[in-house]
């Protein structure tokens, strides 16, 4: 089945009707209006940014590409019109000059970065509420599951932390990126752990409690990472390992034609061949060695490799910890591998937006 985002928080109304049906007595503490509304201008600002973002740094690093090249084929235009030669030069300045204003100064681009990591931490710590409430609420959510007052008494809670939050956290979301990214983080991302109580070993909706969290939390994060280490698919979105494939494998050519290139010069030298050691296979071998750089500094810009591994540890440790939860002897041992996803899920996130803020479209 393929991955379909934030279908954790119900953000549609099919996930919520299908939510209802599948855990009826605990949908109270699934189902989160309030916490929905405030997800999704974060959401979707934050998918435009990125988008604007990496579309910019892109641009940038064409245009320097394309400076180079024309710096670097010099040689073939002497032979054109003195007006032409001045339009190719001027065409090059400014392309240079413009891909250094985008992609060192950051003009047009470094702002929009930074606004979508600021909007996806606050996406991010959005859902850590959502499941932390989920796991420390547990004694309050099996209450509610057997009595509609305590179930209200829940929401009410619920939402009133909710509020706090948002003026603590979502108002300062620009300043924790910056204390993220900048510093070492050694904090744990816990929101409720103070609140945390001993669950009760026996319960009529204990079952109903757990497959709810498993469904919403293992399922969807290990899905997750099954989606962005895929293979074959796409190459602009979610898809790292194609953008590792492609770029790596362009780059390989490029030095395998940069050597062929020269093994055509030094053949040609020795064979006094003419066209073999000509202006025109020396432009190409410069022209491959620019392509090279610019496949390697959209790897920097992209960060294949590096999400990739992000993810392999990420997804790893997930299965590691939805083990120990199966094994887990009691209630309690099953709330405490809760716990570790959930600090696990802050680790990873601190992770993300320390790679992408380092990640630079420069050449």
């Amino acid at each position: 089945m393929a991955y379909v985002f934030n279908t954790d928080l119900l953000l549609n109304d099919p996930d919520q009707e299908e939510a209802r049906k599948e855990f009826p007595n605990i949908f109270f503490a699934l189902n989160n209006p309030e916490l929905r509304a405030a997800f999704r201008p974060f959401d979707e600002r934050a998918n435009t940014a990125k988008a604007r973002s990496r579309k910019w740094g892109v641009f940038a690093v064409l245009l320097a590409t394309g400076a180079l090249l024309l710096a670097g084929g010099e040689m073939l235009f002497h032979d054109l019109p003195k007006g032409q030669v001045r339009t190719l030069a001027a065409i090059g300045g400014i392309a240079g000059i413009a891909s250094v204003l985008i992609g060192v100064f950051g003009i047009m681009f470094r702002e929009r970065k930074m606004r979508w990591l600021a909007d996806r931490l606050a996406t991010e710590r959005i859902r850590q509420f959502h499941f932390q409430s989920f796991v420390f609420g547990v004694n309050d959510i099996l209450k509610g599951a057997r009595d509609k007052t305590a179930a209200d008494a829940f929401v009410t809670n619920r939402t009133a932390k909710f509020s706090k939050f948002e003026a603590n956290v979502l108002s300062t979301v620009d300043d924790k990126l910056k204390e993220i990214v900048h510093h070492d983080h050694d904090e744990e991302g816990l929101l409720f752990e103070d609140e945390q109580s001993p669950a009760p070993e026996s319960d009529p909706n204990l079952d109903e409690y757990f497959r709810a969290y498993v469904l919403f939390r293992f399922d969807r994060q290990i899905s997750y990472c099954n989606l962005i280490l895929r293979e074959g698919e796409g190459f602009w979105k979610h898809a790292p390992s194609q953008q590792a494939k492609i770029l790596g494998g362009v780059a390989l050519a490029c030095v395998f034609g940069i050597l062929l290139l020269h093994g055509l010069v030094f053949f040609g030298a020795i064979a006094n061949i003419a066209w073999m050691k000509g202006p025109l296979v020396h432009v190409f071998a410069i022209w491959a060695a620019i392509v090279a750089l610019s496949a390697r500094t959209f790897e920097e810009g992209f960060q294949p490799e590096r999400e990739i591994e992000r993810m392999r540890q990420y997804r790893l440790a997930l299965k590691r910890i939805y083990a120990r939860f199966q094994k887990a002897p009691n209630v309690d041992a099953k709330i405490a591998a809760m716990i570790d996803l959930e600090k696990l899920s802050y680790e990873e996130m601190v992770l993300f937006l320390k790679g992408n803020y380092e990640a630079e479209f420069i050449m």
